[in-house]
């Protein structure tokens, strides 16, 4: 059983980097398509729907994420009985919610005339409406499923998740394409986007019953189990609220103001940002394990820092050469990629790659935060944050459009998740930050020949063609890695590569002697 548990946790790892190169790679193919089939208008009502949509999942209260924690005390002391009045009880929540969410939506829909009427055209606006009532409905459904797919991870069957994630994020795409050959437009998208949910939910709940018995008791609920619940996730839904804001105030308030062109250009901008913390985060959350037995053991802060800038120096290396070369051939990327008229994609990207380049870094430091019980300070400073970017973000977006909107963004993560969480992290958290800081800073010299050739390549080399820009960022990337291999790397840094490669040399001489 415990050889099974430990197959699916490391299958299901090296499936969720398969399905994030996956996913990226596809975006990154399918965007221009869709981009270049819907226009600029049609791409934008994407975003605005969803950003207008996507506060319905505050209505989930951040139960979701304490399904887990109590599955597995009744699972500990054997408690069958209540495991399965656990599912009722979150089935019954989760139904309620799921009602509610149906209510809020459709208020929303009386709402949006009024919030983005003198921005959008009557056609623009009707297909606006059509969208997120999808979009309720879609929410809705994933709130109604929450509890089957809490159960199934509770049971670390991740290879299902995650086989399931691969398969649509392939199959999603291919129909969209089809659709847009055939005449169809963000609506058409959104309602097989819903269609292919539906499926994947009646699996999921077929293979909840089936495989691992799911079942449900839907009476002798105690008030006492609820209150600690709620008490429980208090904290995860101030965190979600804090995400939402950030990530949402500047499509719905570009929307309001300038249209749905301007969320259509902000858009491309932010998924750049997206990319870049889908390979950050995936590289810290391998080590998440690791942090908490270390602080559950030894608590001790001279070791998580030491493992701290240990990972943040592997990250920096990445998230470095992912900023150098962005900033080199991103402008000229974009303009093949996404074409004419998303010029301030450019800028937007950088700004928020800028914005989230520390905190990916230092990410491993959420970890700590969480495995010492001292992350409620850091939910509430980012809550403030997230208000303070609201009252920003509106006047920039009067006078700057889409990047006033993203500087106010860029600042307040600057202030919040760099200035704030470095003197915590020193002060309160117990991480040596100036060791830390020494560490990273040394390694900076190792970027002069790349920024070199960089400055020597906007001069000398223009970039016009997918060809010339695919020559532009193999040279960057081969000079990058021997500059800090030969300047930057210590031992444990370079043996990160070279025993893999070691150990496939000794098994090919073994085979062949």
């Amino acid at each position: 059983r415990n050889y099974m548990k430990l197959n699916q946790r490391k299958t299901g790892a090296i499936l969720t980097y398969v399905q994030i190169i996956l996913s990226n790679t596809i975006s990154l193919i399918y965007t221009p398509f869709a981009l270049r089939m819907l226009g600029q208008s049609q791409y934008g009502l994407f975003g605005t729907a969803s950003s207008f949509t996507s506060y319905l999942s505050l209505l989930g209260l951040g139960i979701g994420g304490a399904y887990i924690r109590w599955n597995a005390k009744y699972r500990a002391t054997n408690d069958i009985e209540g495991e399965r009045r656990l599912n009722g009880l979150f089935f019954t929540i989760f139904s309620i919610i799921s009602v509610v969410t149906l209510l809020v939506g459709i208020g929303l829909l009386f709402v949006a005339p009024y919030v983005f009427g003198n921005s959008f055209t009557e056609s623009e606006l009707h297909d606006l409406l059509i969208l997120i009532f999808l979009s309720v409905l879609n929410t809705a459904l994933t709130f109604f499923m929450t509890p089957i797919l809490s159960c199934i991870q509770a049971y670390e069957r991740f290879v299902v998740i995650k086989v399931v994630s691969i398969i649509c994020s392939i199959i999603t795409p291919v129909i969209n394409i089809c659709l847009l050959f055939f005449g169809g437009k963000a609506v058409e998208i959104q309602v097989a986007t819903l269609v292919i949910s539906c499926i994947c939910f009646i699996f999921y709940f077929i293979y909840a019953r089936k495989s691992i018995h799911m079942k449900f008791i839907f009476r002798g609920f105690k008030f006492s189990l609820i209150k600690e619940i709620l008490i429980f996730s208090s904290f995860l839904l101030l965190n979600t609220i804090s995400n939402l804001i950030s990530d949402t105030t500047d499509s719905i308030i570009l929307a309001a103001i300038t249209g749905a062109a301007a969320v259509s250009v902000y858009t491309i901008g932010h998924n750049f940002q997206n990319y870049f913390s889908q390979l950050s985060t995936a590289v810290s959350s391998v080590f998440a394990p690791k942090v908490n037995m270390l602080v559950a053991k030894e608590n001790d802060n001279k070791t998580l820092t030491e493992l701290m800038t240990r990972i943040g120096r592997i990250q920096f290396y990445i998230t470095s050469l992912i900023i150098i070369g962005f900033i080199t051939v991103g402008k000229q990327f974009i303009m093949i990629w996404a074409g004419e008229g998303y010029e301030d994609s450019y800028i937007i990207a950088i700004l928020l790659l800028f914005a989230c380049y520390i905190p990916f870094f230092q990410n491993i430091g959420i970890e700590i935060q969480k495995a010492k019980n001292k992350h409620k300070a850091r939910t509430i400073v980012y809550f403030i944050v997230a208000i303070v970017n609201i009252g920003l973000t509106i006047p920039f977006t009067i006078w700057w459009q889409g990047i006033g909107a993203v500087f106010a963004t860029f600042l307040c993560c600057i202030l919040g998740q760099v200035v704030f969480m470095n003197i915590y992290y020193h002060r309160e958290i117990g991480l040596n930050m100036m060791y830390f800081w020494k560490n990273i800073i040394s390694i900076i010299p190792s970027f002069i020949p790349t920024i070199i050739l960089c400055i020597a390549m906007n001069v000398f080399f223009k970039i016009n063609s997918l060809w010339s820009l695919l020559i532009a960022v193999i040279l960057i990337v081969v000079v990058y890695s021997v500059s800090v291999w030969l300047f930057a790397m210590n031992k444990y840094e370079k043996e990160i590569f070279t025993k893999p490669l070691k150990k496939i040399f000794h098994k090919k001489k073994a085979v062949n002697g």
